[in-house]
């Protein structure tokens, strides 16, 4: 999205990967905790056949399936026990210098921990990170370099935006946490909107949540689709429930948001001159 404050409506800038460096505080990684990873994994792969989706076992933590796209791992699927209480959800990583510290400091900020950092070989160190409005994101120290695409294609994690209760508050948490600036914008179809910067780079988005909304605050996950009206109708098809459908931010992008059969919500996004449909 535009840095430029006095812009009306938000615009996005493609950035190649040479002008996407390994740096701290993008978003890396996503995983969808799901109460019926097979269910789960066919709607996705349905919808997205981009998706390369394999298992890896990982003993008694039981199997994970890693979500390639071209190539690169991007996702994963993992299961949830009912037992524990949590619904199904899309969390996103978020690449740190140092896993401890980003945890230490999320708790003298008032969030909690409620994964502390556990270490993955191979992987790196992560720990989930609730912020002081209880919203979920993970922070990972990974232990190599991670791969990232050099343009968007369909199927690939494009943006993050939380839906919160408490803008100023969430924007001063992952400020000191992921070190992430500030940049207050108006948009005159979304209204408030807060981008978040790691260095040079637009890495996602903060907006208060509607009085009406029946959710607590959360982070919401866009999946990229060069043509989103047929993926959005395929989802319904699938048997997606519709939150918004596809609707156009001018100049910006068309995007959507669903519930998939397991109860996980995500959204898709489509940028102009993908033949967006009025």
């Amino acid at each position: 999205m535009s840095s430029n404050a006095n812009s009306e409506d938000f615009v996005w800038k493609e950035q190649r990967m040479e002008d996407r460096r390994e740096r701290p505080g993008r978003f890396v990684f996503h995983d969808l905790m799901s109460s019926d990873v097979g269910r789960s994994r066919k709607f996705y792969s349905s919808l997205f056949p981009e998706w390369d989706v394999q298992d890896i076992d990982l003993g008694e933590a039981g199997t994970y399936c890693v979500i390639r796209v071209d190539g690169i791992k991007c996702g994963g699927i993992v299961p949830v026990d009912s037992a524990s209480g949590l619904t199904a959800h899309w969390i996103g990583y978020v690449e740190v210098t140092n896993c401890d510290a980003a945890t230490e400091c999320a708790l003298s900020e008032g969030g909690q921990v409620p994964v502390p950092t556990m270490d993955i070989p191979g992987i790196g160190k992560f720990a989930v990170i609730m912020d002081r409005q209880q919203a979920l994101l993970k922070a990972l120290e990974p232990a190599s370099p991670i791969e990232r695409p050099s343009e968007p294609g369909s199927g690939q994690f494009f943006w993050n935006e939380l839906l919160t209760t408490d803008v100023p508050s969430a924007r001063s948490f992952y400020q000191s946490v992921f070190g992430w600036s500030a940049i207050e914008q108006f948009s005159r179809t979304k209204g408030e909107y807060t981008l978040m910067r790691a260095a040079d780079e637009d890495v996602a988005g903060i907006m208060p949540m509607s009085s009406e909304a029946d959710h607590p605050p959360a982070w919401l996950t866009y999946l990229y689709a060069e043509n989103i009206d047929e993926r959005f109708a395929l989802a319904e098809s699938l048997g997606a429930q519709t939150v918004i459908p596809p609707r156009d931010i001018p100049d910006t992008c068309r995007f959507s948001v669903q519930v998939d059969p397991v109860g996980a919500v995500f959204a898709m996004m489509q940028l102009p001159g993908d033949e967006l449909v009025d």
